[in-house]
């Protein structure tokens, strides 16, 4: 099985490791839109035997130098580590992995979290989980938390804190984490109006489009505006629109643009942009433009 996710979380291994002053396996990180996922398994459990649990943690601490990717832009979009969690269980929806990350306990400061895996699939690998953790924990740090603090059950003491990772033995057993954080610095911006003379739905397609793969709702877009939604609804609907419209208008815009003029795959270009699987991406694709995501491509792509 191949998807784009490997693929990115491969060429994120690179990056970590060079970051480290470690040299990868590999000369080169793989310019593949696809990786298969037992090449990415294998390197982790490499790395684990070669240089240690915390290696592979720090891994993560590579997104703030990584180039642009959609699937990591929609990652680090996010406003805080709630929001981030929803964006991570997406992916791992879109792109149909085996492995889940669950909630045990989630609060305004704390997550408690378990990598499992989906039967009949077996568990993941220790490796595994601690990329992925260590990834999700840069990914907290990065979208604003301050003062992010991880262990194991059972520590009593945390294994990150002050942007150190106390390097001491480690169980068997790296599926389950606590992760905390005392506040989270990213900049609220306020709520404010269309600028005057512009129309409310252009505003509202250009506030989605700032960010098409977050959960939008309804509220979210009348809070930006600073109004209630049933006066949004009104607004809009005197310019004969609807919130769902606008929504769909400029996640499929954007995916237009990135289909158009990236060469990253339509998979990874549909999660970046909101939807909620390859299936729904394709379909409301084709019902909007009488075209296939891969087909639009071939034809209208720069270059081409």
């Amino acid at each position: 099985m191949k998807d784009f996710a490997a693929a990115a979380m491969m060429r994120l291994i690179h990056l970590g490791l060079k970051r480290q002053g470690l040299t990868p396996p590999d000369a080169d990180a793989p310019s593949a839109a696809h990786v298969a996922l037992r090449d990415k398994r294998t390197l982790a459990q490499t790395l684990l035997e070669t240089h240690g649990p915390t290696v592979l943690l720090r891994i993560g601490e590579a997104v703030r130098g990584a180039p642009e990717e959609p699937a990591m832009v929609a990652l680090g979009l996010a406003r805080n580590p709630t929001d981030l969690l929803a964006r991570w269980q997406r992916l791992e929806r879109f792109v149909h992995s085996r492995h889940r990350t669950q909630v045990v306990v989630q609060d305004t400061a704390r997550l408690v979290l378990r990598h499992v895996a989906l039967k009949p699939h077996p568990p993941p690998q220790p490796a595994e989980d601690l990329l992925v953790f260590g990834l999700l924990i840069a990914l907290i740090d990065y979208v604003g938390a301050e003062d992010v603090r991880a262990r194991l059950p059972g520590d009593t003491a945390w294994r990150l804190q002050r942007g150190d990772w106390r390097d001491t033995a480690y169980p068997s057993d790296v599926s389950c984490w606590e992760i905390r954080w005392s506040s989270v610095r990213r900049p609220i911006v306020p709520p404010s109006p269309p600028a005057a003379g512009t129309d409310w739905a252009v505003a509202a397609r250009e506030r989605i489009a700032a960010d098409p793969g977050r959960g939008w709702a309804l509220h979210d877009l009348a809070d930006s505006f600073g109004v209630s939604t049933r006066s949004l609804q009104r607004r809009l609907g005197e310019e004969q629109t609807n919130f769902s419209r606008l929504l769909a208008e400029a996640r499929l815009a954007a995916a237009s643009t990135l289909l158009g003029t990236s060469d990253r795959t339509a998979a990874e270009i549909g999660y970046a942009c909101g939807f909620s699987d390859q299936a729904h991406f394709t379909r409301e694709f084709k019902r909007h433009a009488a075209l296939t995501p891969s087909t639009f491509r071939a034809q209208f792509a720069l270059g081409r």
